[in-house]
């Protein structure tokens, strides 16, 4: 094998960008445990040495496919200026689901709040993308950052993973439903509609 594939020379952030295309569909089929990094390389068209040579293990890699989807998570659910509150909220929120439902194995891992099985970089990602969502409901919502509702938007967001878990477990639901129990579930938070 080669440094290309399918006659195409890549640089390093490509290749590397590719390897984590690649290594993302195979922990969500096959969990970590199951991913073989030579089927990872044989179907990037790559060799297993270079594999190693940009991600130097298992984990390594595992903490690349779930760092890229944390990231991803956050720009699809960033808010738009343009948009009102609900509108924002609604859009953030039918965001994450389709993220959450077209995750699986491993990389669902950064949807649940908590799991033994959980990896440090699960946590930590999940964690870190939690703090980023409080704030942006508060700084959207215009509601004062407090430790309460920190809280209560804290509370609200473990509220929203179970309901993603839900959709993506009862896909015959139509997905409007559990946009508008979230968003009903927000305004019973604030103790107001939110602004349309």
């Amino acid at each position: 094998m080669s440094n290309s594939s399918a006659g195409v020379r890549r640089s390093p952030d490509q290749r590397r960008a590719q390897i984590v295309d690649v290594a993302a569909a195979h922990f969500s089929r096959d969990g970590v445990a199951g991913a073989s990094m030579t089927a990872i390389a044989a179907e990037a068209g790559i060799t297993r040495a270079l594999v190693y040579h940009y991600f130097p293990g298992r984990e390594r890699l595992l903490e690349a496919v779930l760092e890229r989807e944390a990231n991803r998570v956050l720009v699809a659910t960033a808010p738009d200026p343009a948009l009102s509150q609900r509108a924002n909220v609604e859009r953030a929120l039918a965001a994450f689901f389709e993220h959450f439902a077209a995750s699986s194995g491993a990389v669902r891992e950064l949807y649940t709040p908590t799991t033994p099985e959980r990896t440090s970089t699960a946590a930590r990602l999940a964690a870190s993308n939690h703090q980023v969502q409080v704030q942006r409901l508060l700084a959207a919502t215009g509601t004062a950052d407090t430790e309460q509702s920190r809280l209560a938007m804290g509370a609200w967001l473990a509220f929203v993973e179970y309901t993603g878990r839900h959709a993506a477990d009862a896909p015959t639901t139509p997905v409007q439903a559990h946009l508008d129990l979230c968003v009903n579930a927000l305004e019973s938070t604030l103790g107001r509609p939110l602004l349309t």
